[in-house]
């Protein structure tokens, strides 16, 4: 496959998928592949009808479960670059979580910024800082979603948008295209010669490097079942 929607299409036509759990280890949710391409696909028909065009940023809080992978895929298949942003952390406290998130919503310039709605009150006030949309993903996902048009994606177009974790510095920010990934995540599978009865077991968080493409979309490329933590 040239792009990564291609590669979600592949992995979705097999058994695997990803298995979160919770903070006692018990598993929470199953979400195979398969599912994870319908939530996508209908997520991209939701971003289209709401006027998302292909190129357009859309920032989406990275939340380890369903809701954040199916909204970057759907930005993927709708032809838009998701930028995935921080969740808080202990410190620095409220204010400095939303200028941190008012700092990269000024970089990356995006039309939208999605969110759990359990923080709606940091990332809204940071999306209305910059003149952004705020959206908390569950009422958005409450929308219809009606089948459309997709547009056609190009293995050199740019893919997504991604920060640097800041642990040394501010983060700052690449575009990524197709390709690249791909052949990075090619990389993967063979440098660690994945086969059919690997898993993957992740705690890191997907607005990190290695938790976003380490352990999120290299698992969908190669097909390899993943519990996170």
């Amino acid at each position: 496959f040239a792009t990564l929607g291609e590669a979600l299409d592949y992995a979705a036509s097999g058994v695997r998928g990803l298995n979160f759990h919770d903070m006692r280890g018990n598993l929470a949710r199953p979400y195979p592949f398969s599912e994870m391409r319908e939530d996508a696909l209908a997520v991209a028909y939701r971003l289209i009808a709401h006027g998302v065009k292909p190129e357009d940023r859309i920032a989406i809080v990275a939340e380890t479960g369903p809701d954040f992978a199916a909204l970057f895929f759907g930005c993927v298949y709708a032809g838009a670059w998701p930028v995935p942003l921080p969740l808080p952390t202990s410190f620095g406290g409220r204010e400095s979580y939303v200028d941190q998130l008012a700092v990269q919503l000024s970089s990356c310039d995006p039309s939208i910024l999605f969110f759990p709605p359990e923080l709606a009150d940091m990332a809204g006030e940071a999306a209305a800082r910059e003149n952004v949309q705020g959206l908390d993903w569950a009422s958005f996902n409450a929308s219809q979603a009606v089948e459309t048009a997709l547009p056609a994606a190009d293995t050199d177009a740019i893919c997504y948008l991604q920060y640097s974790s800041g642990s040394t510095r501010f983060p700052h920010g690449v575009a990524v295209t197709h390709k690249a990934l791909l052949n990075n995540l090619s990389a993967h599978s063979h440098g660690m010669e994945v086969t059919d009865t690997d898993r993957c077991v992740s705690w890191l968080p997907w607005y990190h490097d290695m938790g976003l493409v380490g352990c999120f979309l290299s698992v969908v490329a190669n097909q390899v079942s993943t519990d996170y933590m």
